[in-house]
């Protein structure tokens, strides 16, 4: 009964914090208003989102993002982690958006500077412990694996044979479990949206070796055979997440270079039609590869 209220007050805060963004003041630090072609009023919204680490997960969120109806345009940017939502304000809210986003499998917040870097520093923590608790599950696995490759035929018996593989299977859970934890998910998320992002093939291979090598660990006589690739299952996971982890590391300097380019960004531009009129036209400057033309 407690876990129910629990989770039942956890979801009214989700709702609470969602309706906040809808708010005219809160609003007003991630959204700007201008007129439309037509005389209608056109909001541009800003977000930071987390949990996407390939062009193919912007896809996937630029979708959920245009299925919200009143939605004009949706564009998510993988090297920033922004995106850039044009929407009607008398069709939808902005709480809709963010809801669309988590609805993917993402996470978005308002580009606001306080809670953009809070979330920024957690998931760095977080990243860190995965890549802390593969680095040192690697180094056991290979510290277990190192005999079978140096031995001559003999000079191990099948039964420490058995009890090295048992320990480095123990040891590749933690890894499968926790440290591999962002490649499923992004692969299950691609997966719901019928789309095939990076995380897919890395979580197939990931699995299929877990699978062969527990197989050779329970039956070597079995239809697995008798090795065993638990210290490659370590390994690999070690390196793809230090390579996350330097990447973010890396690109969080341009994030706060781009940042004010693209708020600086116009909205629309004046010109002139072929005629001598007056005309305005929506700014779509807003390139994929840089965040600002």
């Amino acid at each position: 009964m407690a876990s129910v209220l629990t989770e039942r007050a956890g979801l009214a805060a989700a709702d609470s914090d969602l309706r906040a963004l809808d708010d005219p003041l809160n609003r007003a630090s991630f959204t700007t208003f201008a007129q439309a072609q037509g005389g209608a009023r056109e909001a541009t919204s800003q977000f930071r989102i987390s949990g996407m680490y390939c062009a193919a997960c912007a896809g996937l969120i630029e979708d959920a993002l245009l299925g919200v109806e009143g939605v004009r345009e949706a564009r998510v940017h993988s090297s920033t982690a922004l995106a850039l939502v044009r929407w009607d304000p008398q069709r939808t809210r902005a709480s809709a958006l963010v809801e669309a986003v988590r609805r993917a499998g993402y996470g978005a917040v308002p580009d606001a500077a306080a809670s953009a870097r809070a979330q920024r520093e957690a998931e760095q923590r977080k990243a860190l412990w995965r890549l802390f608790v593969a680095g040192f599950c690697m180094m056991q696995v290979m510290m277990y694996a190192t005999p079978a490759y140096v031995s001559d035929p003999g000079d191990i018996t099948p039964d420490m044979l058995r009890l090295l593989q048992w320990a480095s299977w123990v040891l590749s859970l933690p890894v499968l479990l926790f440290s591999a934890g962002p490649f499923f998910a992004g692969a299950w998320n691609s997966l719901k949206q019928r789309g095939l992002g990076m995380d897919v093939p890395v979580s197939l291979g990931i699995l299929v070796t877990f699978v062969a090598s527990s197989g050779a660990t329970f039956d070597p006589g079995g239809v697995f055979g008798h090795e065993v690739y638990f210290d490659s299952l370590t390994m690999f996971v070690f390196f793809l997440l230090g390579g996350r982890w330097l990447e973010a590391r890396a690109r969080h300097p341009w994030r706060c270079l781009w940042r004010p380019a693209a708020r600086a960004c116009p909205t629309a531009s004046n010109g002139c039609s072929t005629t001598g009129a007056a005309k305005r036209s929506p700014w779509r400057g807003w390139s994929s590869a840089t965040g600002c033309a």
